[in-house]
């Protein structure tokens, strides 16, 4: 652990270093490139990373390992589970905000990244994470206290893009990550530029065209190198996200 002060804060630096390496993004979910290809963009969502990040944290022999968590009711999301130093925590690398930091399973914690407050209280058998941002507080992830069967997880894993769970980022493209001193997250049609202690800068992407240029000028990704088939395939791809 030499210039860790803790391993607790040896995964902190690891889970900052992934928020600014990985994004986050949903273009395996929508077809605008094949997951884990060679000419693919690093990332993806919850899994994607989750799993990426398990086998980085095995090559720092941490042991971490496989649970699932709620959003908006549905077990739709994971996350890993580390027991460090006497205590049990989650670490939520798959999540499209940056999540930097762990969140202790038996106490309430809060911490400020960005300009966002992220917050967990127990609250029975759950561990409940809020998000404020933009003057706006309101649940993120509900993760449940019980560890769930590893295989199980996997399995779900696995299932995820098999039609059974509407998932959020389902309406268009989703890419996140932390540039810099700033996290920049693109949600279809809008681009927001979080700092902190800064109000959020927002673009107006209206045109899907602009939000593919987006992808290339902000996060280093263009479609016309990974996607499935023709480039205009994938713009047709995008076009059809545009409700």
């Amino acid at each position: 652990m030499s210039g860790y002060s803790s391993l607790v804060d040896k995964v902190h630096q690891l889970m900052l270093d992934e928020f600014r390496t990985v994004p986050f993004h949903n273009l395996f979910y929508l077809g605008l490139c094949n997951a884990g290809g060679a000419d693919s963009p690093t990332g993806g969502t919850c899994s994607d990373k989750v799993l990426a990040f398990r086998d980085r944290l095995t090559a720092q022999r941490i042991k971490a390992r496989l649970h699932s968590a709620f959003i908006s009711g549905q077990n739709c999301h994971r996350v890993l589970v580390l027991d460090l130093d006497g205590e049990r925590y989650f670490a939520d690398v798959g999540n499209g905000w940056p999540s930097v930091r762990l969140f202790p399973a038996e106490r309430d914690s809060s911490y400020l990244a960005y300009g966002i407050e992220f917050l967990s209280y127990r609250n029975g058998d759950w561990l409940d994470i809020y998000q404020r941002k933009e003057g706006r507080c309101s649940l993120s992830v509900r993760i449940p206290l019980a560890l769930m069967d590893e295989t199980q997880v996997e399995q779900q894993v696995q299932n995820r893009f098999d039609g059974s769970t509407a998932y959020p980022f389902k309406d268009g493209i989703r890419c996140a990550q932390v540039l810099g001193d700033t996290f920049v997250f693109l949600k279809r049609d809008r681009l927001r530029i979080f700092r902190a202690d800064r109000v959020v800068e927002t673009v107006a992407l209206p045109d899907w065209r602009d939000q593919i240029t987006a992808l290339e000028t902000r996060f280093g990704i263009t479609l016309s190198d990974v996607n499935v088939a023709e480039p205009a395939f994938a713009e047709s791809l995008v076009q059809g996200c545009q409700l």
